[in-house]
Order: structure tokens, then sequence, then C-alpha cells
């Protein structure tokens, strides 16, 4: 299957919110509000209870309408960025990549073990399309992300998976991550992993 990997711009910000609108979660209920809105959200971040607390505000109180218009603004100004996966000229799947610093949940609740003067780059969430997914399109994005990432002279890149969430988890699995060379580095409370990977 043939896919082609782009960088978000703002040309192509109606791709974006064409999936999110009636593709990346047509197949169940739960998710469709979010646009990827959970690690920007800025909000009651003191904990990981108060992370749950925000994730249940991004998809159920502040509402479909509010998260978009959010997302629409931070993709608008840089704080939102990623890359889109084209299939036949159709968008089929979405990586949520950009600075460490850019992410208000990863820095108020993932203990931080970088220097400050490291450079990193987080990659927070995929998403394919439901008839698309484990089709390779992940390692695709992962590919495309990992190669701009060291010429953009980022010192490391940074995963955040669940362990016991791999088949469908949207933070990516740790096989894909290990085959790109991504080594864990540490451990969050459950089962998070934080995986990382050297670009020199």
């Amino acid at each position: 299957m043939e896919i082609e990997v782009k960088k978000l711009t703002v040309d192509l910000l109606g791709d974006w919110l064409d999936f999110f609108d009636y593709d990346a979660f047509s197949d169940e209920d739960n998710w469709p509000g979010c646009y990827c809105m959970h690690f920007h959200w800025d909000e009651g971040l003191d904990s990981l209870n108060g992370w749950n607390k925000t994730l249940e505000q991004v998809y159920k109180k502040t509402g479909k309408a509010d998260n978009r218009g959010r997302a629409i603004e931070l993709i608008k100004n840089g704080t939102m960025q990623g890359y889109l996966a084209y299939h036949t000229g159709k968008v089929v799947g979405w990586c949520n990549a950009n600075d460490k610093n850019k992410y208000k949940t990863v820095l108020n609740s993932f203990f931080d073990n970088a220097e400050n003067t490291q450079k990193i780059k987080s990659i927070v969430c995929f998403c394919t399309s439901p008839e698309l997914r484990r089709k390779g399109i992940t390692s695709k994005l992962l590919e495309k992300i990992c190669a701009d990432a060291t010429e953009e002279r980022y010192d490391y890149l940074e995963a955040y998976p669940y362990i016991y969430a791999q088949e469908n988890g949207f933070q990516g699995s740790l096989t894909v991550y290990e085959k790109m060379g991504f080594q864990r580095t540490g451990q969050i409370i459950d089962d998070c992993i934080i995986m990382r990977k050297n670009t020199n």
C-alpha cells in the first residue's frame, strides 16, 4: 500500500479537519470530540489525577465544537504540529509530534528526566482510519518523524506508550518504537513507558 507522509501546515488544515470530522473515530463513540487536544490541555494539571480529570473535560465538558476550534487555533499558531499520512489522495493517518515544551500534559504529568539544555521532540498520539489500522501506517509516520528530527537538530525523540494498550494504543506500541531504535529510559506510574531515541 502506497503511503505519502506530509508535515502538517496551515495549507493542509482542511485535510486534517476532514480526517477528524469524519474518519478518525468513525467506528466508536468515545473519542470523536478529542481533535487531538488532550496533550495540549492546561487546566487542572497538578498531578496525574488532574490529568485524568482533564481527559474527561476535553471529551465531555468542553464539547466537540470547542475542541475543534481550539485545535484550529493551535495549528495556526504552530503549537499543534504533526504529520499526515495520505493514501490515494486522502488522509488516513495522523501523528501529533512537536517540541516537548509545547505539550502541557507531558510537562505537568510526566516526570522530566531531561537536562534543560537537551532539545527533545515528543511523539504523543497516533490515529489511523479504522479500515486501515495495522497496515504499517504508524511505521511510515514514525520514519518521517525520525528523519525530520535529525534534520531539525533535535537531541532526542521521546514517546510515552502504554504496555497494556499495545494493540490499539493511541500512543504507539513498544514494538514499533523498538524497531525504530527507541530505548526504554524510564517508567511512569502504571504501565506508561518513556521511550527515547538519540537522533545524532
